[in-house]
């Protein structure tokens, strides 16, 4: 009998030794904290938004903890590399360029790229419209890749931005003219407010590869069983309209695609 008391405390420790290192797993995410409604700071200073809200679900699938680490746009692919989170999270278009030094998740949502300038300006997203002008994008950001390399090499003049905020208040003081950047965050950032009453979208969305408008978080090449991981609770998180749920918090209906 005493044998068999001992045998059950060591298996009743043993599984709650199991629980609690299942329960106690944390996983690091990059983001970064000036790009709503994605990521930001709310006014009690909290690191909220539609991606925080996702992350944390996935975390929550996988019983484990999400610990948030906030680095600049441009910082978040060497600071994965460099082992200082484990996933990033931040409205990251999976684009060919990024796939040859991370790998992506499920695609999560899409979302269109536009051009933000002043009502009546005339301005159209194109090199003939531009030529000549100042166009605001987010340093790292897929938006800059493609507007250096489709305007900016015929005379249209890139202004690259450490945060997508400071580019709408350049924009307001007329030291760009227009910005490139992706459909919600100029909404949540700009038209939505009561600074952004003079100011619209211009043209219709872009199409280009460089802006393969799917984002997915990023992962280390190597790190392929957490990558798995996190694509069975995706595919789960959005099977049961969580996904969907979360995102009525932050959109109107034309500004995201769930990919249902």
């Amino acid at each position: 009998m005493r044998s068999l008391f001992i045998t059950l405390g060591l298996v009743m420790g043993f599984t709650s030794m199991a629980f609690a290192n299942q329960e106690s797993r944390e996983i690091k995410i990059g983001t970064e904290s000036a790009y709503a409604p994605f990521e930001y700071k709310n006014e009690k200073g909290e690191l909220v938004g539609f991606d925080i809200d996702v992350g944390n679900a996935i975390c929550e699938k996988l019983n484990a903890k999400c610990i948030w680490v906030e680095q600049p746009f441009e910082s978040l692919l060497p600071g994965l590399q460099a082992r200082k989170f484990d996933i990033v999270h931040a409205s990251l278009t999976h684009n060919a360029a990024r796939e040859k030094v991370i790998n992506f998740s499920e695609s999560v949502y899409a979302i269109p790229t536009q051009l933000l300038a002043k009502k009546g300006s005339g301005l159209e997203p194109t090199v003939e419209s531009l030529k000549g002008k100042r166009v605001g994008a987010l340093q790292g950001s897929a938006q800059e890749a493609y507007a250096k390399q489709v305007w900016g090499k015929k005379g249209v003049k890139i202004v690259s931005y450490t945060e997508q905020d400071q580019t709408f208040i350049d924009l307001g003081a007329g030291r760009i003219d227009a910005a490139i950047l992706e459909k919600p965050n100029g909404y949540a950032g700009l038209l939505s407010k009561p600074e952004g009453q003079d100011y619209e979208y211009v043209g219709e969305p872009l199409v280009h590869p460089l802006l393969a408008n799917k984002i997915g978080l990023g992962f280390r090449k190597q790190d392929k069983q957490l990558k798995a991981e996190v694509d069975e609770a995706i595919l789960a998180l959005r099977k049961e309209g969580v996904i969907a749920q979360l995102a009525e918090k932050y959109f109107q209906k034309d500004e995201l695609d769930l990919l249902d």
